[in-house]
């Protein structure tokens, strides 16, 4: 018996109607189907995307936080009146438009584009390299305003101090980074015959905002200049800190730990996990133990011990005495600033070009009160005074060098992969 594929055609059976089919005359669309479209359109489709909406914003507020089931139960209940009442207005307005016989306008709904949330996990000593490719200059008021504007999101309607026409020593370029969890923009301005440079920055995660010690631990004897620490941790934008190693005042905190203590007139500035500034004054901490019962009622991560307070909540401080560094005097400066919610400023006053003055405390801290912050901490000054960005020293310290120093506080990308 011959071979036969397992679907051929059986003996007798007609072979099948290859033919084209002529085709059939399409139904035209009722006005019932037409009813159906423009409510899927008007209606279901942007209700879904409002309800949608609306359950993700309010998963987002209430996520991690534990609430009664009551309150949960209340909140739920009003998402859903909120859908409801949506699409009765809607359904409303499209038999409305339909009984008139016009044609409804269809409305386009706008998404806010949902980011990604980065975050640099507890423990790693080196952030994740910065991206080239986001780094800018440029001294056009134009271009800069726009760099604000790409940044907004970012900075979630807070106001920012620089100003993209403002005067700038010399017309000194400014400089900028921005990628997906941090923006950053240095420039230099004059002020009082200083040189001040400012470095203002808005970060997505506290864990951007960092500290690191010479040798990657506490108590290490090695020293770097701040452009080696900067480039070893891959900052994006870098401050000298409170040269730890070389003083013995203060309450020096690490990784939420209390090290060291001597609080008898030295201000000392904590950062807590959320990336707020909290500050003690002289007296009111003198031991490990009630430095270590401030670290856990506030949640501090690390301290900065030099000082004095410039800004406490508004308030511009004035002491007419400090026990650490030359107040009345004048001296090269370096402050941390907070602007609002994980937006900070760093600054440093020096001398540069023709102009030579360099500032008291007291001139100092009314320059950096005009940026608006909220908190304000003097940092070390003199020769460690210094700002770094993309691995560069941006401003002129004492004598024109850096030296070298035992710890650095910076700002880093969280993206990985270079952004």
């Amino acid at each position: 018996m011959a071979y036969q594929p397992k679907f051929a055609r059986k003996p007798g059976n007609p072979p099948r109607n290859t033919a084209p089919q002529p085709e059939k005359p399409r139904k035209k669309r009722s006005a019932g189907s037409w009813a159906l479209l423009i409510l899927l359109g008007l209606v279901i489709i942007p209700a879904s995307c409002f309800a949608t909406a609306a359950l993700l914003y309010r998963m987002v507020v209430t996520i991690g936080q534990n609430q009664p089931a009551q309150v949960k139960q209340i909140q739920d209940q009003n998402v859903l009146a909120d859908f409801e009442q949506y699409v009765t207005l809607r359904h409303d307005a499209v038999k409305v438009a339909l009984a008139s016989g016009e044609k409804p306008e269809i409305e386009e709904v706008e998404v806010e584009p949902v980011r990604k949330k980065y975050w640099i996990e507890d423990g790693v000593q080196v952030a994740p390299e910065p991206n080239p490719a986001c780094y800018g200059q440029s001294n056009d008021p134009e271009e800069l305003a726009q760099v604000l504007e790409d940044a907004a999101w970012l900075l979630e309607d807070q106001p920012v101090y620089f100003q993209p026409d403002g005067e700038r020593y010399e017309d000194s370029t400014v400089q900028y980074y921005l990628d997906d969890s941090i923006f950053a923009i240095t420039w230099k301005e004059v002020h009082d015959g200083s040189v001040y440079t400012f470095s203002e920055i808005k970060v997505s995660h506290p864990s951007q905002f960092r500290r690191h010690l010479a040798g990657g631990e506490y108590g290490s004897e090695m020293q770097y200049l701040t452009t080696e620490m900067a480039a070893s941790v891959n900052a994006v934008v870098a401050s000298a800190g409170d040269f730890y190693r070389f003083r013995d005042f203060g309450a020096v905190v690490y990784e939420g730990v209390a090290r060291r203590v001597e609080g008898t007139y030295a201000e000392t500035c904590y950062i807590d996990t959320d990336g707020n500034m909290h500050f003690t004054y002289g007296g009111e901490v003198l031991t490990v133990e009630d430095v270590q019962k401030f670290v856990d009622e506030n949640n501090i991560s690390f301290s900065l011990a030099f000082g004095p307070v410039l800004v406490d909540n508004y308030e511009v401080k004035n002491p007419q005495w400090y026990g650490v560094g030359e107040i009345n005097e004048g001296y090269a400066r370096a402050a941390l600033c907070q602007m609002g919610p994980l937006h900070y400023i760093v600054a440093t006053a020096n001398t540069q070009g023709i102009y030579q003055e360099i500032p008291t405390v007291a001139m100092f801290a009314k320059n950096i009160a005009a940026t608006g912050c909220q908190n304000a901490y003097c940092l070390d000054g003199g020769q460690t005074a210094t700002i770094v960005m993309n691995d560069e020293l941006v401003n002129r310290p004492v004598y024109g060098q850096q030296r070298k120093i035992s710890d650095i506080i910076y700002f880093a990308t969280a993206v990985p992969g270079g952004g």
